[in-house]
């Protein structure tokens, strides 16, 4: 990668594929692509989730990985950040929910944010690059 990129810059371009790992309380892991993932800031993640497998997970687990993929030409030129995350707080109403409802409903339509049952706050506990041959 030839310019440094920010971890936020790469969460938060229009551009990215999102994939967000988790695991219910059994270990039995999940993954699924999300677009609204997005940081207002270098240390917080935050995102829209409907009653889904996601959802079910973060709340038996509180922890999550998200990947954000900017691909390349080739895989040697993919840039990208796995963030490791833990649940702040999942909102079920209020206005944080309803402002994640309408930037969804901006990019997706409305019957995606009406789908949309929690806002998602999470910390960043650590990053790493996509790509990494360091243990």
């Amino acid at each position: 990668m030839s310019e440094k990129v920010s971890v936020k810059e790469l969460v938060n371009d229009p551009k990215r594929v999102g994939v967000m790992a988790t695991t219910n309380r059994a270990g039995e892991p999940n993954a699924a692509v999300f677009g609204s993932p997005y940081m207002p800031d270098d240390l917080t993640l935050v995102m829209g989730l409907g009653e889904t497998r996601t959802a079910q997970n973060l709340l038996e687990s509180g922890k999550a990985t998200f990947l954000s993929i900017l691909p390349g030409e080739s895989s040697a030129d993919t840039k990208g950040t796995r963030l490791y995350l833990k649940v702040r707080v999942m909102e079920k109403e209020g206005p944080n929910l309803e402002e994640i409802r309408q930037k969804i409903a901006a990019v997706a339509g409305p019957g995606a944010a009406g789908r949309i049952k929690y806002a998602v706050f999470f910390d960043v506990e650590a990053t790493r690059p996509l790509i990494d041959w360091n243990v």
